[in-house]
Parts: structure tokens; C-alpha cells; sequence
């Protein structure tokens, strides 16, 4: 994959701050592209997870803070509200048997869900016909589709395995992770796996490969 400098985890660095905490949140807010906007079916379904764990209540705690009544699917919102309301439904999930990051993996395959029933996410799946391939090379369609103000890259590393570059990238890695693997599995890709590295400050990297 390149030299190896490139692949370190930032977050393991002693420096950054711990997972999931409110410097952190506010490193990535402080780091957000000028232009980044989200559309409102990705707020939807991390308000949705909130429902489950939280109740209505805690929903409305959430529109509350972020001083909005509804997100409208196809309306798109500052990232940071977006952020915010993605922290707070992680810290929901996470306790004894979940930490953060996984909270996160599981927000990231409820959006991707979401996504994939609106009639954006159907056309994707009828184009890709299950072709993993094709898939990869239609993922910065649909991140864009969803999310404004980054730009993806795409290179195929091999028969089985292809790397997008997001430049630009404001979402918590293990958020978008499990929207990949999400994606991949209603596709019916099988053996998917993903991982991911800091290539540079703002640019995150991710290897998808399959069996």
C-alpha cells in the first residue's frame, strides 16, 4: 500500500485526544472544509439509531441542541450540527460492551442503510448488479450524493481490492467504514473488508477488498 509512514494511525499518537471525547469533537469541527454540507436522510438515520437507544425523548433532546425541528432527506445542513449529532448518538451506544468506535461502525452502516432505500441508493444497486468493481468505482457518486464539499478518488490496487482517497474527509473513519461494508454487503459482495489510515491531515484513506 506505499510506504509504510503514510499508514500510522493518528489516533494511536499520544497527542491526540481519546476517542469519542469533546476535544476531539472539537478538533474536527475547528478542521471543517468551508463548503461541507450533508444532506438530511444522513442526520435521519443517526437520529433513528438515537430513537432506539434513547427513546423520542432523547430524539427531540438532540433536534433541541442542534436548534432544528426536522431534517428534511434531501436538504442539506451544516456539518457540524451533523458531527454533533453523530458524537452524541455514539456516546449513546457506547458503554461496557460497545466502545466508540464500534458505536460508531454501527451509525455508519444505519446511514448507509437509509441511503441505499431512497431512490438514489436503489439506482446505485441496479447499476452495480453486484459487480464489486463497479461499486467502487460508483462509491464517490453516492459519498457525494450525501455529503458535499470533499472529493473522493478512486484506484483499483487489484483483482479483489480497490483504495478511495476522500479529501476533505470531516466524518470519523469508523463511521464510514461500516457505511462501506454496509454498502458492500447489500450489494452482495462477499468477504468484504475495510480499513483505514490518516494519509495526510484532512485525507483519509480506504482499502475495500473482497473474496
Amino acid at each position: 500500500m506505499g510506504d509504510e509512514k503514510h499508514m500510522k494511525d493518528p489516533s494511536a499518537l499520544p497527542h491526540s485526544p481519546p476517542h469519542g471525547s469533546e476535544e476531539e469533537l472539537r478538533g474536527l469541527l475547528s478542521a471543517l472544509p468551508e463548503k461541507a454540507a450533508v444532506r438530511g436522510m444522513l442526520f435521519n438515520a443517526v437520529l433513528e439509531v438515537v430513537r432506539q437507544r434513547g427513546g423520542e425523548a432523547a430524539v427531540q433532546r438532540c433536534l433541541a441542541a442542534l436548534g432544528e425541528r426536522q431534517f428534511l432527506d434531501f436538504f442539506s445542513y451544516p456539518s457540524g450540527k451533523y458531527l454533533e449529532v453523530l458524537y452524541a448518538a455514539a456516546r449513546l451506544g457506547s458503554g461496557e460492551k460497545e466502545d466508540f468506535e464500534t458505536a460508531l461502525r454501527q451509525l455508519g452502516q444505519q446511514a448507509a442503510e437509509n441511503f441505499l432505500v431512497s431512490a438514489a441508493g436503489r439506482t446505485l444497486l441496479v447499476l452495480v448488479q453486484g459487480d464489486p468493481h463497479r461499486l467502487l468505482n460508483k462509491l464517490p457518486w453516492a459519498i457525494l450524493v450525501g455529503v458535499s464539499g470533499v472529493e473522493v478518488d478512486v484506484k483499483p490496487t487489484g483483482p479483489w481490492s480497490g483504495v478511495l482517497t476522500v479529501k476533505g474527509d470531516f466524518s470519523p473513519r469508523p463511521f464510514v467504514e461500516g457505511g462501506f461494508l454496509a454498502t458492500f454487503e447489500a450489494a452482495k459482495v462477499k468477504g468484504t473488508k475495510v480499513r483505514s489510515w490518516q494519509a495526510e491531515p484532512g485525507v483519509n484513506a480506504y482499502e475495500l477488498s473482497w473474496t
